[in-house]
């Protein structure tokens, strides 16, 4: 797309700076309410910061946060979301694709790695582009994987994780894993067995 200028760019999506940036597709809503108040639209391109990477999102999720966070249901959600209007107008926290570009900082990644990843404070991978921290939950992805298998690996097994460290599971536990075919529950079964419980 043809460079456009910008005053400032709007929250959501990483993007902070000023000035003369490209744009880009990306599903915005400024509203809360059902799937209709999502609307595509041309945004301005984020710029990574010196400890950023640019991503150029070749698949995403629609999941249960970012339905919550788009719908503000459950009410207490907006506590995180924002109280009368969402603060992240481009949601989507899980993501692949390939980095475009890299800050100054960046040492970990380089133009051109396959990556995935799962960002559930700034958002942004219902968009072409992305910018997220090098430190933030991000990898490269396996040779064996394609984007389309890779975007969906990361929220639930999140959760999962976090679960199973709370509980303290290790290679003596026995678990029990109710709700095993969502998301969630499909991970923990995998983490668990690779700890070595029963």
């Amino acid at each position: 797309m043809p460079a456009e200028s910008f005053g400032t760019i709007g929250p959501g999506g990483g993007a902070r700076s000023t000035g003369t940036l490209a744009a880009m597709k990306a599903a915005v809503t400024t509203s809360y309410g059902p799937p209709e108040v999502v609307h595509v639209m041309d945004v301005p391109r984020p710029a990574p910061a010196p400890d950023e990477l640019l991503v150029r999102v070749h698949a995403a999720t629609v999941n249960r946060t970012d339905c919550g966070f788009r719908s503000a249901h459950p009410w207490f959600i907006r506590g995180f979301s924002g109280i009368t209007k969402p603060k992240h107008t481009i949601l989507g926290n899980e993501f692949a694709g390939v980095v475009e570009a890299v800050g100054a900082d960046v040492n970990r990644f380089a133009i051109g790695d396959r990556v995935f990843g799962y960002d559930d404070t700034r958002f942004g991978g219902h968009a072409e582009y992305l910018a997220i921290g090098q430190d933030a939950a991000i990898a490269t992805m396996p040779d064996s994987r394609d984007f389309e298998a890779m975007a969906p690996a990361t929220e639930g097994s999140h959760y999962a994780l976090a679960y199973i460290r709370a509980a303290g599971v290790d290679d003596h536990s026995e678990v029990l894993v109710y709700g095993a075919t969502g998301a969630i529950g499909s991970a923990a079964v995998q983490i668990v067995k690779s700890l070595g419980a029963r």
